[in-house]
């Protein structure tokens, strides 16, 4: 296997990960916005107006509320960092997008938690 087929199939595999990730965290959201938001209803835009960007320290007080979706946010952003480690100079929202839309009936709330979780990854630090 070349290196070029090697880092190909390596870069499907993190990229279904990150999928499998976003599935889990959507459906916890979707499932805490519809408690918070009984008005809300199923098929509408959702924005998460509450979420805070991700960091790479330790979220203590997202994994006392939903530890579950935190640590997933928490490896979406460390597979962000090998994406864009492995890649540094490819354009990281284009990546956003084609993983937000593997499953395109959630889309839009798959992009916003990964916007959130890949926040500042491969732009300059102020």
């Amino acid at each position: 296997m070349s290196s070029q087929s090697w880092q190909s199939a390596a870069a499907a595999t993190i990229e279904a990960a990150a999928d499998a990730l976003l599935r889990i965290v959507v459906t916890g959201e979707r499932k805490r916005n519809a408690a918070a938001n009984p008005e809300w209803l199923p098929g509408r835009p959702w924005t998460d107006t509450l979420a805070q960007a991700s960091t790479d320290a330790l979220d203590v007080a997202g994994l006392a509320v939903d530890p579950i979706g935190t640590a997933c946010r928490a490896e979406l952003r460390r597979i962000g960092h090998a994406l864009h480690a492995a890649n540094p100079h490819e354009v990281f929202t284009a990546l956003e997008v084609e993983i937000a839309e593997m499953d395109p009936s959630h889309a839009g709330w798959r992009a916003i938690v990964l916007e959130m979780a890949w926040h500042g990854i491969g732009r300059p630090q102020p």
